[in-house]
């Protein structure tokens, strides 16, 4: 079976694997994969070497995971990059995962949850969803993913309601998603769930488009405000290895 896998790195001192999926049923005009199909954790000789060679299959793919928990101690994947709930093969491949003792994280923004991958996380040891909450706002929700926001909304509460790990992130985008949208999404997560977390990443600005990366100021503005409502945390504060290797395509 064919999945929408197209490129994975991994992560040698967290014993990481980055299972990064191809196509998205947004179209978030600051999505950092404008930028580069490919991780940007990786040196920039590695990505002028790297070609696209195909969606892996989930033998081959199974084979990688394999061979990298022998070689490397694999303990952990994590599974994003574009959207991974768009693969009819995403359920198989986290009960897989999950049969080989690994940690799993699933980066989502949350729009297609079907019974069965609900299933398949509930079963699943070591399970986490990241859900990526773009704004709350219907109208700014539409107008830059393309899709409406009532049902990430609806399958974020089936999957609390489930009793799965969930935890939340969201881009702080001057002009856009701001300070005082970050604080509202902070007060509806206070709401909906126990002691929720909230990650918050500064936009990383893409070419053509109208908005810049905040200041840390701004970003410690975010970061306290929401802070009165859940957890917060950046990305430098959850941290990341700067060894990573190339997994697939191959070198």
């Amino acid at each position: 079976m064919i999945t929408r896998i197209s490129h994975i790195t991994y992560y040698i001192d967290i014993k990481s694997a980055y299972v990064q999926y191809m196509g998205c049923n947004f179209h978030c005009p600051w999505c950092i994969r404008k930028l580069t199909p490919w991780d940007h954790h990786l040196s920039n000789n590695e990505l002028t070497r790297l070609r696209f060679q195909g969606l892996l299959g989930t033998d081959e793919f199974l084979r990688i995971i394999n061979d990298a928990i022998a070689k490397y101690g694999l303990e952990e994947a994590v599974l994003g990059g574009e959207e991974p709930t768009i693969d009819p093969a995403l359920p198989m491949i986290i009960k897989e995962l999950s049969n080989r003792k690994l940690r799993i994280r699933l980066l989502t923004n949350a729009y297609e949850i079907n019974n069965e991958l609900l299933n398949e996380l509930k079963l699943c040891d070591d399970c986490e969803v990241v859900i990526g909450i773009k704004t709350l706002d219907p109208k700014k929700h539409i107008k830059y993913t393309g899709k409406p926001l009532e049902p990430v909304l609806r399958n974020t509460g089936r999957l609390l309601e489930s009793g799965i790990k969930v935890i939340f992130e969201t881009v702080l985008i001057p002009g856009l998603n701001d300070i005082n949208d970050i604080e509202e999404i902070a007060k509806y997560l206070a709401g909906i769930a126990k002691d929720p977390t909230l990650i918050i990443d500064p936009l990383i600005p893409i070419p053509g488009t109208p908005w810049r990366r905040p200041t840390q100021e701004e970003l410690n503005d975010a970061m306290s405000r929401a802070g009165r409502y859940v957890r917060v945390m950046t990305h430098e504060k959850i941290g990341r290895s700067s060894r990573v290797v190339v997994l697939y395509p191959r070198l």
